[in-house]
């Protein structure tokens, strides 16, 4: 059974210059596309370059399929909670057909590509106001005398806690999909039976560390975003996840060591690394018939 492996867009880009990379990844593993790594190619405003990121996706895509957005998939969750007492994570179908035959019929256009943009550039203005304008309280309470968590584990610890914000987030999000607030108890309980929702509230904890209480602070355009974060809620329905993104790598890496998820997670140069030493481990364990002993 073939591995199943995810990019973030940061990949897809670096994969545009690896057609090598690109053929072993098409032949060797089954490939899900989220929805992230496609609505960020799609607000490419470069038609050139826009189309070769396509070009890649339909690649993939053949050996593969598409999934839903972060959304609908944390919608459908709940509401499988709601009636059935499990959110059948693991047998959900979460494919998204049209988005495989759009990519293949490359049916967006360009004013299709100008409404992403200006959407993308609006919903992580939004997301970065949320998490960035919790700092100056933060920075109060830590000038204070209360210890500035140093890792996202070590806030989640200060914020999982009995009546805590993570829970209350939760019940939040929950809430919408399912249109009554459930009890501290209950939300536990969904997010015990379901990992990707856990995974989704764990790239939430990342967002509020990156953003509003890492000492440290790195560029603006360097720190993990909107699409990254949200994208945490398919790990679990992957093996091999692949980002170019430094940042990013150290964020999922985290994030699936705290959920325990079995994935691995590595750059697109260690990815191809590996997948080379593999290549030649296979040829060095059945050399040709002339090179073998009769």
């Amino acid at each position: 059974m073939r591995k199943r492996i995810s990019f973030d867009t940061s990949a897809i880009n670096a994969l545009a210059e690896d057609d090598g990379l690109l053929a072993a990844i098409k032949s060797g593993f089954f490939t899900r596309l989220t929805f992230p790594s496609v609505e960020e190619p799609l607000a490419t405003s470069n038609e050139t370059k826009r189309n070769r990121l396509f070009d890649i996706l339909n690649a993939l895509r053949i050996n593969g399929e598409c999934l839903q957005a972060h959304n609908t998939i944390a919608t459908q969750l709940i509401q499988n909670y709601e009636q059935h007492r499990s959110s059948q994570w693991a047998s959900q179908d979460i494919r998204f057909v049209e988005c495989e035959t759009a990519i293949a019929r490359r049916d967006f256009s360009n004013i299709e590509s100008d409404e992403q943009r200006t959407f993308a550039q609006e919903a992580k203005a939004q997301f970065a106001k949320v998490f960035a304008d919790t700092r100056p309280e933060f920075e109060e309470l830590f000038a204070a005398g209360t210890d500035r968590p140093a890792t996202a584990d070590q806030l989640l610890a200060h914020l999982n806690g009995t009546d805590g914000a993570f829970w209350n987030i939760a019940a939040g999000l929950y809430e919408r999909a399912s249109g009554h607030r459930p009890t501290e108890e209950q939300i536990r309980a969904f997010t015990a039976d379901c990992q990707p929702f856990f995974a989704l509230m764990l790239g939430l904890v990342h967002a509020q560390f990156e953003w509003g209480i890492r000492e440290t602070q790195v560029n603006e355009n360097k720190r993990v975003n909107r699409v990254d974060l949200f994208s945490a809620i398919y790990l679990p329905y992957c093996d091999i996840y692949i980002t170019n993104d430094l940042e990013q790598k150290r964020c999922v890496a985290e994030i699936t060591s705290t959920a325990n998820l079995p994935v691995e997670v590595f750059s697109l140069r260690e990815f191809g690394d590996r997948m080379t030493v593999s290549v030649g481990k296979n040829r060095s364990a059945n050399p040709p018939s002339r090179l073998r002993r009769s």
